[in-house]
């Protein structure tokens, strides 16, 4: 043992200064004091002053690992870099299977689609369709993705480049998806052999569905983009340990 040194007798810990081993001792007691000991009739309380001197202690304490947090945080805030979404998905997303509007080419409409659409909405129908080509996929197999941290907005891959996607494509985008579940649906009935009242009703109402939709009305089109949103987001957080910019 060190004859330079004192240590303290609750933890052990060795200072050279007595000054600081003292102002430990005030803290390492109040530390170890057993719970059973502080509950015996007989166990006297430490003195004002100890007391104050404790106080003092553990306020100085407090404060430097105030000062450490604050350093850390800066730290942190200082490595963070900054990275804007399309310059990201053209440096490290270049291996989209095609481009957005080969898209629609590789979305297939089947039978089970448009039994589903003589009971369901068109928006329902749609998201079911989207689920078996797109959603339910790798991300970086398509040419649209979406992150989470910029709601609503989607990124298009189209002419080699990733871009925002704006109004019009993805209004030709629908329409074209939109044609696709119609020739599958006249098609359909065509093979079917049932002329019966309830059928033709049927029918005649899944009609009404694909006809009164107009892509260009907003309210149309912010309610798939938002449906399709929540199926596509993806955590950019995930992908890379930047903080994202717009």
């Amino acid at each position: 043992m060190n004859q330079n040194q004192s240590y303290c007798g609750y933890c052990g810990k060795s200072y050279k200064n007595k000054t600081i081993l003292t102002k430990h001792v005030y803290l390492c007691e109040l530390l170890h004091t057993k719970n059973s000991d502080l509950n015996k009739d007989d166990d006297e309380p430490p003195s004002q002053k100890k007391m104050y001197k404790m106080l003092l202690e553990l306020g100085k304490k407090y404060n430097k690992l105030e000062e450490k947090v604050d350093d850390l945080n800066k730290f942190i805030i200082k490595k963070k870099k900054k990275i804007n979404a399309l310059e990201w998905l053209n440096t490290n997303l270049t291996n989209a299977e095609c481009e957005f509007e080969k898209l629609v080419e590789h979305i297939y409409v089947y039978d089970e689609d448009i039994q589903y659409l003589l009971n369901n909405s068109f928006y329902d129908t749609l998201n079911e369709i989207f689920s078996k080509n797109i959603y339910n996929t790798n991300e970086n197999k398509w040419p649209i993705i979406a992150f989470s941290q910029k709601v609503n907005v989607f990124y298009i891959y189209e002419k080699q480049i990733w871009k925002e996607l704006n109004k019009e494509p993805f209004i030709k985008f629908l329409n074209t998806i939109h044609l696709k579940i119609y020739k599958h649906y006249s098609n359909w009935k065509k093979c079917q052999n049932n002329n019966t009242d309830s059928f033709n009703t049927i029918c005649d109402k899944t009609l009404v569905k694909l006809m009164q939709l107009d892509f260009n009305q907003d309210y149309i089109l912010s309610k798939i983009k938002s449906q399709m949103y929540s199926r596509m987001k993806t955590d950019i957080a995930v992908l890379v340990e930047y903080e994202f910019e717009g």
